[in-house]
C-alpha cells in the first residue's frame, strides 16, 4: 500500500506544481494589463459616461510640461484659453503639481457648468512644476439640451469662468 502510494504521488506531483505555477503566470499577467502608463482619459468612470449620457463627449485630453520651479509656493489655477465651435470646444489652463507626473482626465456636468477633472499620479519628487492642460470636448447629438455657461477645474469655484457664448442651445 506504502509503494502504491508514493507511486501515484511521484506521477501526479509534477502536474499538481505545472497546474500551480499555470494559475500564477496567468493571474500576473492579468495585474500587468491593467497598468496605469502616462497621461489618458478614463474613459469608463462615471463622471465620463454620465456626461455623455447628457451630450458631452471627451474627446481628447493632453498634458505638456511649462516651467519647472522647485518651491513649495501656492500657484493659482487659470483657465487661459476657450475655443469655441459649434460641436467642439477646446479649454486650455495652467495648473501646478508635482514635477514627474502623469494625469488622468474626467469631465463632469454640474447644472450650466462644465467640471474638467484632472488627477495627477506617479513618483513624487522635489518641487512643483507648472503644466499646460488642454482638453477637448465634443457635443453629441442628443434629445436632452444643455445649457452650459460655466468651465471651472477640479470642483473649484475660484477657477469657474464664464463662456462668451453658450457652448450648447
Amino acid at each position: 500500500m506504502r509503494k502504491l502510494v508514493k507511486l501515484l504521488f511521484i506521477l501526479f506531483a509534477p502536474l499538481l506544481c505545472m497546474g500551480q505555477s499555470y494559475f500564477d503566470e496567468q493571474s500576473f499577467s492579468h495585474e500587468t494589463s491593467n497598468e496605469l502608463k502616462g497621461n489618458a482619459i478614463l474613459l469608463n468612470s462615471e463622471k465620463n459616461r454620465t456626461a455623455k449620457n447628457s451630450g458631452m463627449n471627451l474627446l481628447s485630453f493632453s498634458v505638456q510640461p511649462l516651467t519647472t520651479e522647485f518651491s513649495d509656493e501656492v500657484m493659482v489655477l487659470e483657465i487661459e484659453r476657450i475655443e469655441l465651435e459649434e460641436n467642439n470646444c477646446i479649454i486650455q489652463f495652467n495648473a501646478p503639481s508635482y514635477c514627474g507626473y502623469s494625469f488622468l482626465a474626467e469631465i463632469q456636468i454640474l447644472d450650466d457648468t462644465l467640471n474638467l477633472i484632472y488627477q495627477g499620479y506617479g513618483s513624487y519628487t522635489l518641487g512643483h512644476c507648472r503644466y499646460l492642460f488642454q482638453y477637448e470636448v465634443q457635443k453629441e447629438h442628443t434629445e436632452s439640451m444643455l445649457n452650459l455657461k460655466y468651465i471651472m477645474i477640479n470642483g473649484n469655484l475660484s477657477t469657474k469662468k464664464e463662456l462668451s457664448k453658450k457652448f450648447v442651445n
